[in-house]
Formats: C-alpha cells, structure tokens, sequence
C-alpha cells in the first residue's frame, strides 16, 4: 500500500495569507495519525524534517548545548526515489542498487577537495550501507554525538572512472559547537 503524509500548518489567529510570520510550516501526520516529522517552508514542497532527525537534534541540545554535523557539501538524490528506468539503467551499468547519487557539488568544499563529483554515487558511511538522505543524516548526527573530533569513511562510486574509493573526512568541534572539517 502507498504511503500518503498529511501536510498540517499551523494558521495565525486572523487567519490572513501566507505573508503572516506565523504560517511557517507545521507537523507532517500519517493515516494513522502519527506525527512523522515537520515542514519548514510550506511554501518550498519537500523541505520536511522527519521526526527522527528532529529527535536526535532535541537530544543533543540537552545532552552537550549543541547539534554537531559534519558538512560533506553536497546535495542528494536517492537512488529508490528514482523512475524504475533510471534505477534498472543503474543497476545494469554499474550494479549498484542503493545509495544516494550527488547532485550537486560545493565549491571548496570537503567533498570538491577530495574529488567527489556530480553523478558519483554515496554508497555507505562509516562501513554502513546509506539508502535515503534521512539515514545519511541519523549517521551524521549520530557519529558526531559528544565527541571533539570525529572521522567520517564515505564509500564512493564514481560513475565518470568506474570505479570505488574510500575517502576519509575529518571533523573537528569549535567550543562553540560549531563543525570545522579539515
């Protein structure tokens, strides 16, 4: 069966248009009326933040006063969110199945710097098979949970050279909190 969300937004007491600073997103329901995760610009459909991120960061404020991340400077498209063309195209070419392919690379970022380009494909992180931007980010945030200094494995299929690598990201917390790579 097809799962089908519920956008939810929350309305100021005038009930006036979209220019209102309150009508800034809202909670995302299912059919069994769960809350999943939120919408942070309803104005820009797909800008949701699943409940599980939402957790992992509301554990971390409380636990050390801030929500670390490392940022690997790219943008994401999951290879199961692709038309079944595309996905049989991948599969035959490259035998590859999962992962998410990048779309879009930073300029100076980590992964520009360690050679990561557009239609590369993430396999895994840290050893472990990542499938949706959703896992990705529970890795990150997970891997970063009270720690100075984390080092982040990313599996790489480049499409362009045929061939996987290993590249290693380290990360270093400022006392603010803030994620300095290297």
């Amino acid at each position: 069966m097809y799962r089908r969300y519920h956008n939810v937004h929350f309305r100021s007491p005038d009930g006036h248009g979209d220019d209102n600073e309150y009508d800034n997103g809202g909670l995302v329901i299912d059919l069994k009326e769960k809350v999943v995760g939120m919408v942070n610009l309803p104005k820009r459909f797909g800008s949701f933040i699943p409940s599980s991120i939402l957790l992992n960061c509301l554990d971390a404020w409380k636990k050390y006063r801030y929500i670390a991340r490392p940022h690997l400077g790219m943008m994401f498209e999951a290879i199961k969110h692709l038309e079944p063309a595309h996905v049989d195209m991948l599969w035959r070419m490259y035998n590859i199945d999962h992962g998410l392919i990048v779309q879009e690379v930073s300029k100076g970022s980590n992964a520009e710097i360690l050679g990561i380009q557009k239609g590369d494909v993430i396999e895994s992180i840290n050893g472990k098979p990542v499938s949706t931007t959703i896992e990705l980010e529970n890795m990150l945030m997970s891997t970063c949970k009270g720690l100075a200094e984390v080092h982040i494995s990313v599996g790489v299929f480049h499409t362009l050279k045929e061939e996987r690598s290993t590249v290693e990201l380290s990360a270093k917390l400022s006392k603010l909190g803030e994620v300095i790579t290297s």
